[in-house]
């Protein structure tokens, strides 16, 4: 069984390419995958045992919309790009509550909410979900967000960069995979069921995603007609065992940084580039290039892609802050 996303031209013009939704959205993606039996035991092998027995009764309200082996209530359509908890959490209180409801009972057709869920629409019962919602953000993603955070950073640089450089066209095509064709103008995702979705001229936005799980996510916002629809997909290296491990003591990695050489590499790469393009701007050799590379990237400054046969380097949130100060 296939989705089917067709395309026209004013579609594929109107591409967008997001960073993230944010760590709400992260964090309800991160209790659907621990809730879906469906889902490979293998998949974020580490990170499932680093947080085994951390649903606790405090996340109650947010796990009754998130029945065991569904998507569950589409939050994050609900609450949109938040780049902050603070803000998802916010969201997420300000959601009107006829439109949740209108996400609940098409959640319930699929799988029957229970009874206390209905309950979280109302005034009353909003804080209970928000207060569930933080819970379950530090517990099960705020230990390493800061590293998924530069990973999607670099998943959307490297997204936007094609985009710019070869087109619409090529950018789906790079999606290509096991589960993924580009067959123009139809994008078709491998997917337990059939769809069939024409974007009538509002484009689409494509997330990367660590929690999403093994398949992607299609979300259509039901209380906008215009509102552009996402596709949100696993970020290449969101397996990878450096999200979940601790880097070396921050202090180690920031104390390599003094000096102007590094200043200036980490100039070189305020709008992303290539470790030989790096090179070629800072005026030193490919193995410098990789070696300064390989400092910023365990300070947390920047993060790296591997894009066909080379590596693309781009600032995280905190090294532009840092560049930005300096």
């Amino acid at each position: 069984m296939v989705w089917r996303i067709h395309f026209t031209a004013d579609d594929l013009a109107r591409i967008q390419v997001s960073p993230t939704l944010g760590p709400l959205a992260e964090t309800v993606m991160a209790v659907t995958l621990l809730r879906c039996p469906q889902q490979p035991r293998a998949l974020l092998s580490e990170w499932r045992g680093q947080v085994q027995g951390r649903i606790t009764p405090r996340m109650k309200p947010l796990t009754a919309l998130i029945p065991p082996g569904t998507k569950g209530v589409d939050l994050c359509t609900l609450t949109g790009e938040a780049p902050t908890i603070e803000r998802g959490v916010q969201a997420l209180l300000d959601v009107p509550r006829e439109h949740l409801l209108v996400e609940m009972e098409y959640a319930d057709r699929h799988s029957r909410l229970p009874a206390a869920a209905w309950a979280l629409a109302e005034t009353g019962g909003r804080p209970d979900l928000a207060e569930a919602a933080q819970a379950a953000y530090q517990a099960l993603v705020e230990p390493y967000w800061t590293r998924i955070r530069a990973l999607l950073h670099a998943e959307q640089a490297t997204r936007r960069r094609t985009l710019a450089r070869e087109g619409a066209d090529r950018l789906l095509a790079s999606l290509q995979g096991r589960r993924i064709r580009w067959r123009p103008p139809v994008l078709e995702i491998l997917m337990p069921s059939d769809l069939d979705m024409y974007l009538d001229g509002r484009g689409l936005a494509l997330v990367p995603s660590v929690f999403v799980g093994r398949d992607p996510g299609l979300h259509e916002n039901p209380n906008d007609d215009a509102d552009v629809p996402r596709l949100v997909l696993p970020a290449a290296d969101a397996g990878y065992d450096h999200l979940w491990n601790g880097s070396r003591p921050p202090g180690a990695a920031l104390a390599a940084l003094v000096g102007r050489n590094r200043a200036a590499v980490l100039r070189s790469i305020a709008d992303g580039c290539t470790t030989t393009e790096l090179a070629g701007r800072a005026g030193i050799s490919l193995a410098a290039a990789s070696q300064h590379a390989a400092v910023l990237r365990d300070a947390g400054l920047i993060a790296s892609r591997r894009q066909g046969g080379a590596v693309l380097h781009v600032l995280t949130p905190l090294g532009a802050e840092l560049l930005q100060a300096g």
